[in-house]
C-alpha cells in the first residue's frame, strides 16, 4: 500500500485535566435568602457537566477518527496483496498456458498419425486451462477469485466488508456507531446525552435544574439544601467520569482486540492461500509432466512462482508501510532506521560524520553506529548478531533491538512474515 498510516490504534487513554473537582462551597446567606435557589451554583452545575460533555465528546471524536483511520490503513494493505495475488496468478497461468501450447505445437510437429492422436489429445486436454477435467484447469480454479469455494474465492471473501460474517465486514461491524451493539455504537451511545438511559443522559438530566425530578431540580424546588444537593452532584459527576473513563477504555481495547485479532487471522489466511495455490500449481504440474513423460519421454522446464508480499510489520495491530520494505539479514529484520524509531514515540539525532545515531525515549537513550554490533542503551552494550546497515542507500536497524530497547514487546511469526510490536 501507499498510504502512510502512523496511527497508534491501542487501548490508551488520552490524558486530559479532571472535571470531578468540588463544587464551590456555598456562601452563608442572609436569613431570609435561606430557602431560595442560589443561581450561581446551579450554573456552575451545568458548567461542569458541560465540561465533561465536552470532554469525552473530544474523546470519542479522536477514538472515532484513530480507529476509522486504523480500519482503512489495513484494509488498503490487505487488498493490495489480494491485488498482488491475482497478478501474480493471471499472469503465470497465461504463461504456462503459453508454455505448453508451444509445446503441445512442437509435439504435434513430432508426432502424427492415428497412433499419437489420443496422446496428443490427452496431453492438450491436460494442459487446457479451460478443460474442467484437466490438471491446468484446476490450477486455473484455484487463482479464480469468483469460483465458489476455490482457494483464492475463499481469502477474497475473508476480506470483503460486504460479506456477511467475513472477517473484515465483522471488522467494519464494530467500528461503524450507527450499528446496533457495536463496540463504537456502545460507545458512542453511552457519552450522547441525547440517548436515553445512558451515562451522559443520567449526568445531563440530574444536572438539569428544569428537569422533573432531577437533583438539580429538587434543589430549585426547595426540597434539597444546597449542601444536600451539593454532596449529591459531587457524588454523581466525580462517579460518571470514572464509569466514562471504564466505557471508553473497554471499547478502545475491545476495538483494539479486534483489529489485531483480524490482522492475524487475515495475514495468516492470506499466507495459507499461497501456499495451498502454490502446491496445486506443483500438483498440475506433475500430474502434466507426467502425461508427457509417459507418452512422449522427458519433461519441460518451468520457471517457480513466488507472489512475494515481503515481511510486514505491525504496531499496536496497525500495518505499517515503508519506501524501502524491511529485509531479512541473517535471520534479524531490519527496518528503515527513522521510521522505527519516530514510530515509537523517539527523537532522533544523525550524526553524518560518525554515521551514528543517538535516540531518546524519556529515561532511555540508544546509540548505534552503522556496521557496529555494539550498540548501548543508556551506556550499557547490548552486542547484535546484525548491525544497522545500508539497504538501497537506506539506513536499515535492527527492528527488535530497536522495539526491545524502547520498551515494546516483539513477536516474530514466521508463517506470516509479519513483526508484532506492541508499545502498551
Amino acid at each position: 500500500m501507499n498510504k502512510s498510516t502512523a496511527i497508534l490504534f491501542a487501548a490508551a487513554i488520552l490524558t486530559t485535566g479532571s472535571l470531578s473537582s468540588p463544587l464551590t462551597p456555598a456562601p452563608l446567606l442572609p436569613a431570609a435568602e435561606a430557602g431560595a435557589a442560589d443561581h450561581s451554583f446551579i450554573e456552575e452545575v451545568e458548567a461542569r457537566y458541560k465540561a465533561l460533555e465536552s470532554k469525552y465528546r473530544g474523546l470519542y471524536d479522536a477514538d472515532y477518527k484513530q480507529a476509522h483511520e486504523a480500519y482503512d490503513a489495513f484494509y488498503d494493505s490487505i487488498h493490495n496483496d489480494q491485488h498482488r495475488l491475482n497478478r501474480a496468478g493471471e499472469d503465470d497461468l497465461a504463461y504456462l498456458t503459453g508454455l505448453l501450447e508451444d509445446d503441445l505445437k512442437g509435439l504435434k510437429e513430432r508426432y502424427s498419425g492415428s497412433s499419437a492422436r489420443d496422446a496428443l489429445n490427452e496431453y492438450q486436454r491436460q494442459s487446457n486451462p479451460n478443460s474442467s477435467s484437466g490438471a491446468l484447469w484446476e490450477y486455473a480454479a484455484a487463482l479464480n477469485e469468483n469460483y465458489s469455494s476455490s482457494t483464492h474465492w475463499e481469502f477474497a471473501t475473508a476480506i470483503n466488508e460486504n460479506y456477511s460474517s467475513s472477517l473484515m465486514w465483522n471488522y467494519h461491524k464494530e467500528i461503524n456507531e450507527n450499528y446496533s451493539g457495536s463496540l463504537m455504537w456502545e460507545y458512542s451511545s453511552e457519552t450522547n446525552p441525547n440517548y436515553s438511559g445512558s451515562t451522559m443522559w443520567e449526568l445531563h438530566n440530574e444536572s438539569n435544574a428544569n428537569y422533573s425530578g432531577s437533583v438539580m431540580n429538587q434543589y430549585k424546588l426547595g426540597n434539597l439544601s444546597r449542601q444536600q444537593a451539593e454532596a449529591r452532584m459531587n457524588e454523581l459527576l466525580v462517579q460518571g467520569e470514572k464509569d466514562l473513563e471504564a466505557i471508553r477504555g473497554a471499547a478502545l481495547a475491545g476495538l483494539s482486540r479486534t483489529q489485531q485479532e483480524t490482522v492475524q487471522k487475515l495475514t495468516a489466511l492470506r499466507d495459507s492461500t499461497v501456499s495451498r495455490i502454490l502446491k496445486q500449481r506443483a500438483q498440475s504440474l506433475e500430474e502434466i509432466m507426467a502425461v508427457r513423460k509417459r507418452h512422449f519421454g522427458g519433461e519441460i522446464a518451468v520457471k517457480p512462482l513466488a507472489f512475494g508480499f515481503g515481511i510486514q510489520v505491525v504496531i499496536d495491530g496497525e500495518p505499517q508501510t515503508y519506501e524501502q520494505p524491511p529485509v531479512n539479514k541473517d535471520g534479524s529484520i531490519l527496518v528503515p532506521m527513522r521510521a522505527i524509531f519516530e514510530r515509537l514515540g523517539a527523537v532522533l539525532t544523525w550524526n553524518a560524520q560518525e554515521r551514528s545515531v543517538t535516540a531518546v525515549k524519556k529515561e532511555t537513550t540508544v546509540y548505534l553506529k552503522l556496521d557496529s554490533t555494539e550498540p548501548t542503551v543508556n551506556g550499557t552494550v547490548k552486542p547484535l548478531e546484525v548491525p544497522a546497515q545500508l539497504v538501497n542507500s537506506n539506513t536499515m536497524v535492527p527492528v527488535r533491538f530497536i522495539s526491545e530497547a524502547l520498551g515494546a514487546e516483539v513477536s516474530w511469526d514466521g508463517a506470516a512474515q509479519t513483526v508484532y510490536i506492541q508499545t502498551k
